[in-house]
């Protein structure tokens, strides 16, 4: 194993042009599936799309397949998790509408919703569908909202939660089928969240203004505070910017470390930094303190 000091290589790395940002993965039948958002400057507009990549050893990837159009007006993004539901896995993302010049407006507009797609076999995707996380709230009014996180319930599998970030906060709400959803409330967190069950306890990762977020919970009320991490950032170019976006699955047993960590970071270099080149890059730990960079 190399030691943690060891310099990082991006998996993939962005420029002045495109960014590979937000990365979320699963491992099926020996394959980890990479998802990830995929944003590239044309003109003076920026187009993000969904795109997916796969590895067998987390060192060779292959080729990205974009898998959403490049649309303006959905400009779909930010996969949060895959997680299987009977015989298909479902893939929540988010829509990022940016009508207007990146120098007008380098964010998206109100309409922001989240989405999921289906497959059975990683080829063939559905189109988007909206997740009515608001309940009987209409989708014009349940506001803009972004990175999705659908998981189970530690205690029932047939209950799944959502969370997602809205006016600066992590949202919170939870469903029996996938499809009426209660709105739970919120609390203090960035963006990009992802849940582990660690101990019996939530483990909540999540992004504020850099670095990676840690709390801990019982019941997804009430939130332990454990800190935040940059694991090596001082150290690499790539991530002089910000370091975030931190999705973190269980290994596989032939992987020596308890959880794998991908992340992106982007170049101070390059604004804006929502653009900023960005890269997606892994690490490994037992425990969300130490951190290692090969295998």
């Amino acid at each position: 194993m190399s030691d943690r000091n060891n310099d990082l290589k991006p998996i993939f790395v962005g420029n002045e042009k495109i960014a590979y940002r937000d990365p979320a993965c699963i491992f099926v039948d020996g394959r980890y599936i990479l998802f990830m958002t995929v944003s590239e400057k044309v003109g003076e507009y920026m187009y993000n799309t969904v795109g997916v990549s796969e590895s067998r050893d987390l060192k060779n990837f292959s080729e990205i397949r974009i898998l959403t159009p490049m649309d303006r007006s959905k400009n779909f993004c930010s996969p949060g998790s895959i997680v299987k539901v009977g015989d298909e896995y479902l893939i929540c993302i988010t829509s990022y509408p940016m009508p207007e010049p990146f120098s007008v407006r380098n964010f998206a507009t109100d309409d922001a919703r989240l989405y999921f797609m289906r497959t059975r076999d990683f080829k063939n995707f559905s189109e988007p569908e909206i997740i009515a996380v608001k309940g009987d709230v209409k989708v014009s009014d349940m506001g803009r909202m972004i990175d999705p996180y659908l998981f189970r319930d530690k205690n029932n599998e047939n209950l799944y939660h959502i969370f997602f970030k809205q006016d600066s906060r992590v949202n919170h709400s939870f469903s029996e089928d996938l499809k009426k959803w209660t709105y739970i409330g919120s609390t203090d967190g960035g963006e990009n969240a992802c849940v582990l069950v660690i101990n019996d306890k939530y483990c909540l990762l999540h992004s504020p203004e850099n670095g990676i977020g840690v709390k801990y919970s019982d019941d997804l009320v009430s939130w332990n505070d454990a800190g935040i991490f940059t694991l090596d950032q001082e150290k690499w170019s790539f991530a002089s910017g910000r370091l975030t976006a931190g999705f973190a699955m269980e290994a596989p047993e032939n992987v020596p470390y308890k959880y794998i960590l991908f992340f992106h970071g982007s170049r101070a270099e390059c604004p804006p930094e929502t653009h900023g080149a960005a890269s997606i890059a892994l690490a490994f730990t037992d425990d969300f303190k130490e951190f290692f960079y090969d295998i």
